[in-house]
């Protein structure tokens, strides 16, 4: 009887701090898979593009805001702002500084690269209508259960709805050629 409560006072101590170190293990493992998904929209060369989100800080008003865009677009931002050219060398010196932002947070001054990533002009109200308008619960089952997603948005629609699926850790683009149609992208 004595071990039984032992046994039980131990779950009961224990437990909570179990809960506790799981839930961190759940948040590290969905930060770095937005991490990796971070690296892979950045890295991505072809006509279809990755979004990825990035909180940004405009230096020159104090403004941050998390945004949803392609990383096409943060590459280039970034080489506006750290003058990096698009040989060899710029390339790398983008890629290496991207490298250390596991924590995807940025701060620009150059209004050109806040431009590139259209900081001024995302529309982060979008994102609790996309919430309120689409059920995201049924889109994680359709995700998970097919391996593959799809639905055709307004540019700014798309990328709410896309920076919505990237902080659930889906990776999604949108093929330039056609456009519109918002695609998950299956890691």
């Amino acid at each position: 009887m004595i071990k039984l409560f032992v046994s039980v006072l131990v779950f009961i101590l224990t437990h909570p701090l179990l809960s506790n170190q799981y839930r961190d293990e759940k948040t590290l493992d969905l930060e770095n898979k937005k991490y990796l998904n971070f690296l892979t929209a950045l890295q991505n060369s072809s006509t279809f593009s990755y979004f990825t989100v990035i909180k940004v800080k405009d230096i020159n008003t104090g403004v941050t805001k998390e945004i949803c865009t392609k990383g096409n677009f943060v590459s280039g931002a970034l080489h506006k702002e750290l003058n990096a050219g698009y040989d060899t060398n710029g390339e790398q010196k983008v890629l290496d500084f991207v490298k250390s932002k596991k924590d995807r947070y940025f701060e620009f001054k150059n209004k050109a690269a806040l431009n590139n990533i259209s900081f001024f002009d995302y529309k982060t109200e979008l994102i609790d209508q996309i919430q309120a308008e689409y059920n995201f619960n049924k889109v994680y089952e359709i995700i998970r259960k097919d391996k593959k997603f799809s639905i055709w948005l307004s540019n700014d629609k798309m990328k709410a709805f896309a920076h919505i699926l990237f902080n659930k850790g889906y990776l999604t683009g949108e093929n330039n050629c056609f456009g519109g149609s918002l695609e998950y992208v299956d890691d």
